[in-house]
């Protein structure tokens, strides 16, 4: 199979559909799943953590939030491992049938009520399943993507799978107001949010059947030849913390800034809007719903401006722009309604410019043999410290300071780390990884910053 990579040319409309299709198409799967959790996260809390006090209840829930994170860096490596030593199909074949089997599963868990501390022992052990699998996956999609892309593409299509990312977390959002609006609240939150966890078994099927139709990729496809006529055997994971560190280092602090806004977008803005907000369940995921929405297109945009502006340029805009209007973003949702469409879109705003580049410098930034390894533990690492906590840090801090604008000052913050950090890279933004040993500089690039 021709490919943009293999010859420079342009792909074929229909292969280049295939391509991306299997892409998105589980990456979609896997984060509709990942995102239901966050979604439903008050709903869940009575079932499997019942408190006197509603806010221990849902920091208990966030907890398990958090703790599914730490799984994520394992997953990273054992995907990376999988993905740079078999392949990048193999290993987005392995992901999204951990992720949506621990999704199902959720579905179906007894309650506290008629199992104990069974129950909420059983939905930890889901969500760090879920954590393996959304560890692996977000670094294989974008490594699988990039190259099959030229360097006039990349963006471009990587922009589709940021995109896939947002629709997943926006169907389920979407599925939840539809659902809350036929059942009612009540019915919802007794067994209603059940639904959006089966739902994961028929999304994985389609997204497995499409990844299996599709080939390997001409780089990796290059690499397991030269592995193979040199009888080199693949350490990805050795080369990743031997060879990329430093890299891997300022990745960590660039992306940061995405890392948190990320969920405070997708899952903890729900609940602000409940808690300091004093909105219904159906206002609150109605704005979400909004906010999703503009992420999607955000996304697509952002491919295009990216292959105009470049990775560096992007990555800092977006950044400064977060630590800007963050606080304003909080005091303004906490308003009413009308107030939370637009803080939710000006943090939508944010997360949209970063997205593409945090996406892309996954596989920018690292070379063939260690792509996926480096790349999946460096951006799910920083997920953990700052992704994880997230949700959970801004429970605690409106609880204990009483502040709507209190964790937009701990955004900010973030986000100006990520300034200096970028700034800091800057010449590894700027300029992509080939390849250290086994093949060839590729001598490729997205457009200049």
């Amino acid at each position: 199979m021709n490919t943009e990579a293999d010859s420079g040319t342009e792909l074929t409309s229909q292969t280049r559909g295939q391509l991306i299709r299997a892409a998105v198409a589980g990456n979609f799967a896997e984060w509709y799943d990942f995102g239901v959790y966050g979604v439903v996260a008050s709903s869940v809390a009575a079932h499997f953590f019942p408190s006197g006090d509603p806010t221990t209840a849902l920091l208990s829930t966030y907890a398990v939030f958090a703790l599914t994170y730490v799984s994520r860096p394992l997953g990273g490596l054992v995907a990376g491992w999988i993905g740079d030593t078999w392949g990048r199909r193999a290993s987005l074949t392995i992901t999204i049938v951990l992720m949506c089997t621990a999704t199902a599963l959720i579905g179906v868990l007894p309650t506290y009520a008629a199992m104990g501390v069974g129950a909420p022992a059983l939905l930890l052990a889901c969500r760090l399943l879920q954590g393996l699998g959304a560890g692996g996956e977000y670094g294989s999609a974008a490594s699988f993507l990039y190259e099959h892309s030229s360097p006039r593409t990349r963006a471009r299509n990587i922009s589709y799978l940021v995109a896939s990312t947002f629709l997943g977390v926006l169907a389920a959002v979407g599925v939840a107001s539809l659902t809350s609006a036929v059942l009612g609240n009540a019915a919802f939150d007794a067994w209603g949010w059940r639904i959006l966890f089966l739902l994961a078994l028929p999304l994985g099927a389609i997204g497995i059947y499409v990844r299996l139709r599709v080939q390997e990729t001409p780089q990796f496809r290059q690499l397991a030849h030269a592995r193979g006529s040199r009888n080199q055997r693949a350490t990805p994971i050795r080369d990743a913390f031997g060879q990329q560190w430093k890299t891997m280092l300022v990745f960590f602090f660039v992306v940061a800034v995405y890392a948190l806004i990320t969920p405070t977008v997708s899952s903890y803005f729900t609940t602000f809007l409940k808690g300091p907000g004093q909105m219904s369940s159906s206002d609150a995921y109605s704005i979400t719903l909004i906010t999703d929405g503009i992420l999607v297109v955000a996304a697509l945009a952002g491919g295009r401006i990216m292959e105009r502006v470049g990775l560096h340029r992007l990555m800092v805009g977006g950044a400064a722009f977060v630590a800007v209007f963050s606080v304003p973003a909080f005091v303004i949702a906490a308003q009413g309604y009308v107030g939370g469409i637009v803080g939710g879109v000006i943090l939508a705003t944010g997360k949209g410019m970063l997205a593409v580049p945090a996406a892309l410098a996954i596989a920018y930034m690292f070379p063939t043999e260690t792509r996926v390894t480096a790349g999946s533990f460096a951006y799910n690492a920083t997920v953990v410290l700052f992704g994880g906590s997230g949700p959970l840090l801004g429970v605690w801090l409106n609880s204990q300071v009483g502040s709507e604008y209190v964790f937009g000052v701990y955004l900010s913050a973030v986000a100006l780390v990520s300034v200096i950090a970028a700034s800091v890279g800057r010449l590894r933004l700027k300029h992509p990884a080939g390849s250290v040993s086994t093949l060839p500089a590729e001598g490729d690039a997205v457009a200049p910053s």
